[in-house]
């Protein structure tokens, strides 16, 4: 943790040749009207114990031998409630000075109210006991840790605070309940023993019962778990199953299945299945049958109207079968085939 100086040692402006003779230091004691530090726009000074003060008080700590850091206590005239706090800056309008809203919570302060700034210094602590407002501090998997980087941000504890730890979008409330070796003490580059008390609302015996069944789930007995040796205080019974069976898996829906659906003839006869119309077709190959191709098909077309025309002459082309039909396999065999041309019919004159 850092601490905060305006010279170059422990005695700051004071080192300065500023005592000359001057006796005993007067205190630095002032009265200010007291604001949160989000009026200055500083949300970020929520997080510690430093606060804004006017130039004016540097000026007057400057003839002032003070020891750095420099500490202060801040009191509420009207109530008497008082705390400890470091500062960060002197940047305050002239009769102003900026805190963080949780210490104004403490002192029972609004804004505006007056507030009584002195000059203190403070024993190094060596111990603090904190307990947290509430059980969802416990929710935290390292608190050693995120304490330590809260605490930087700290100069001084006092006993009965309750200060803010923000942490994970969070703010989290500790209150002091113990300091030593003082009821006020500086943490600034020391070593700081820290204990905590148990959260308020925190539920012992209901904790105990739970740590119990989460071991036992995560043992997976399954039958009672006893909290002793003899097994007679302190048991949590665990229901076993009600049947030994596996339960039935549910029903899945029917998966998709591509190009599954049936076919359709335009002559409305019924579509033979896949493996014997393939059948088919194989033993038409090898009977040597084939369909006539487009051209040949229209060449016995033109054929056929010339012979019709002609009177069945005797120059007249034989019948054929209808176009796109197969023939019978005894009127056509493989030495009859088609030999179908273009302009093979017969003619006649107009004269």
């Amino acid at each position: 943790m850092s601490a905060f100086g305006l010279g170059g040692g422990p005695g700051g402006f004071g080192g300065m040749g500023m005592g000359m003779g001057m006796g005993a230091p007067r205190g630095f004691e002032e009265q200010y009207h007291c604001y949160p530090v989000s009026f200055q726009d500083k949300e970020h000074l929520e997080a510690g114990d430093k606060i804004l003060l006017p130039s004016s008080a540097l000026d007057a700590l400057a003839r002032q031998q003070v020891e750095y850091p420099m500490l202060f206590e801040l009191s509420n005239p009207s109530q008497g409630n008082r705390t400890h706090c470091g500062v960060l800056e002197f940047s305050a309008p002239e009769g102003s000075c900026y805190i963080p809203h949780w210490m104004m919570q403490n002192l029972l302060l609004e804004a505006g109210s007056l507030l009584t700034v002195k000059n203190v210094s403070l024993p190094k602590g060596t111990f603090v006991k904190f307990q947290p407002q509430s059980v969802d501090f416990l929710e935290i998997s390292n608190p050693r840790a995120v304490l330590e980087t809260t605490m930087r941000h700290f100069s001084c504890l006092t006993e009965g605070d309750v200060i803010c730890l923000p942490y994970n979008d969070r703010n989290y409330e500790l209150a002091v309940k113990e300091l030593k070796p003082s009821n006020a003490v500086g943490i600034v580059e020391t070593d700081l023993n820290v204990d905590f008390d148990a959260p308020v609302g925190y539920d012992e015996s209901l904790a105990a019962s739970n740590a119990a069944a989460a071991a036992a789930a995560a043992a997976g007995t399954g039958g009672a778990v006893a909290g002793s040796s003899s097994g007679a205080t302190g048991a949590i019974n665990i229901p076993a199953p009600a049947s030994g069976k596996a339960p039935k898996p549910v029903d899945e829906a029917p998966k998709f299945v591509p190009f599954g659906g049936g076919g359709a003839r335009l002559d409305g006869k019924k579509t033979p299945a896949k493996g014997a119309e393939e059948e088919k077709d194989d033993k038409a190959a090898g009977d040597g049958a084939r369909r006539p191709s487009a051209a040949a098909a229209a060449a016995e077309a033109r054929a056929a109207a010339a012979a019709a025309s002609g009177g069945g002459g005797a120059g007249a082309a034989p019948a054929r079968p209808p176009v796109g039909l197969r023939a019978p396999a005894g009127k056509w065999s493989k030495s009859k085939k088609l030999q179908a041309g273009a302009f093979q019919g017969s003619g006649n004159k107009l004269a």
